[in-house]
């Protein structure tokens, strides 16, 4: 007898973020609900004080509280926060406030941290992933509504509680974790993954090590929303399309990343290595990255993005969904931004609604 692989309905949600730093806040809301029309399931913004590259950065929570009330259905979060600029109980107040504004649609996203909205403004980030474990116990405790002490290695309360609960019992957090430690720590506490872009082959490796930590606490993958950051180009002709993603090359592809790919390109000694999370938005550091990205091969480029034809992005989605993403965000950056919207909508979304996939 043949044993026929099991196929089952797989839920495929698709996100999208809204296009900061290019568009003011008005815009952004305005955009927000379009989105929402088109069909996309969740909405991220950025939680910055700077931005590579330069634009307009307005705060995350205030923008999100007035998308929460000109949307009716998406789920609503950041991507990603960090736990050095907010106080817990100020970043539960925060998120809980949106939470009820939008109905229960509010999502956490967390991360360990990155230098331009740090260090320009003196904010210590010392053990920035203990830091993270510590932030999320006290946050989930607050939630709760129960007054509580706790005494930690950054925080201390007493008889500690929010007058505001969420409308969620437990709104999700997700971690935007990109190395082996919190790519463990996901598996183990988070509801959900964002990582930085990467092509289907390493979101697959990178996977294991989520599935890894959620065996040792004991979790099913199922309790665990694996979502993928991506940017996405469509046009009639892949060309066009790929043609957009040539001028941000270095903020899809990061030069660490490109060996793993098994791309085998020499960085000059005084280019020096680039870590997102350590650059700030000088000068100097915005032509480092352009030197950088002249190296990049656009073929790289492609591998960790959805772009090209529609058929050729919905070819690449499978990719993902196959490598066990569940979530796709996207970042678009099509030469009409509008009509990428509108053909996700009406050609991209349903296709993955409809169909089912194969484990």
């Amino acid at each position: 007898m043949v044993n026929k692989k099991r196929r089952e309905k797989k839920e495929i949600r698709f996100g999208a973020h809204l296009p900061v730093p290019a568009a003011t806040p008005d815009r952004l809301v305005k955009i927000a609900k379009l989105n929402e029309e088109a069909g996309f399931d969740s909405l991220w913004v950025p939680d910055h004080i700077l931005f590579i590259p330069p634009g307009i950065v307005p705060e995350a929570w205030s923008t999100l509280a007035a998308v929460a009330v000109v949307t009716k259905k998406v789920m609503l979060g950041t991507c990603v926060t960090d736990p050095h600029r907010h106080h817990p109980a100020v970043l539960a107040q925060k998120v809980a406030t949106v939470d009820q504004l939008s109905g229960g649609r509010a999502m956490l996203g967390l991360g360990a941290g990155e230098s331009m909205n740090l260090d320009p403004f003196g904010i210590r980030w010392n053990k920035p992933v203990s830091r993270l474990i510590e932030a999320v116990s006290v946050i989930r405790k607050l939630w709760s509504g129960e007054p509580f002490s706790y005494e930690g290695e950054f925080w201390k309360l007493k008889d500690a509680f929010l007058h505001i609960k969420p409308a969620q019992p437990k709104p999700p957090i997700y971690f935007g974790a990109n190395s082996p430690r919190t790519l463990r720590l996901t598996g183990e506490m988070a509801d959900g993954w964002m990582p930085t872009p990467l092509s289907p082959k390493l979101y697959k490796k990178r996977l294991k090590l989520v599935e890894e930590g959620a065996r040792k606490a004991g979790r099913s993958m199922d309790e665990i929303d694996t979502a993928v950051y991506l940017y996405t180009s469509v046009a009639d002709k892949a060309e066009d399309a790929y043609r957009q993603l040539d001028g941000i090359k270095s903020m899809i592809v990061n030069p660490r990343i490109l060996k793993e790919a098994g791309y085998e390109i020499e960085f000059p000694e005084e280019m020096g290595p680039i870590a997102y999370s350590r650059l700030l938005p000088t000068s100097e550091i915005l032509g480092k990255i352009s030197s950088y990205a002249e190296r990049i091969p656009l073929e790289a480029v492609i591998e960790f993005s959805v772009a090209g034809t529609v058929d050729n992005c919905i070819e690449k989605i499978g990719e993902y969904v196959k490598a066990g993403a569940k979530h796709i965000d996207l970042i678009n950056v099509g030469p009409d931004p509008r009509r990428v919207m509108k053909i996700y909508g009406k050609e991209i979304i349903p296709r993955f609604k409809e169909e089912s996939f194969s484990h």
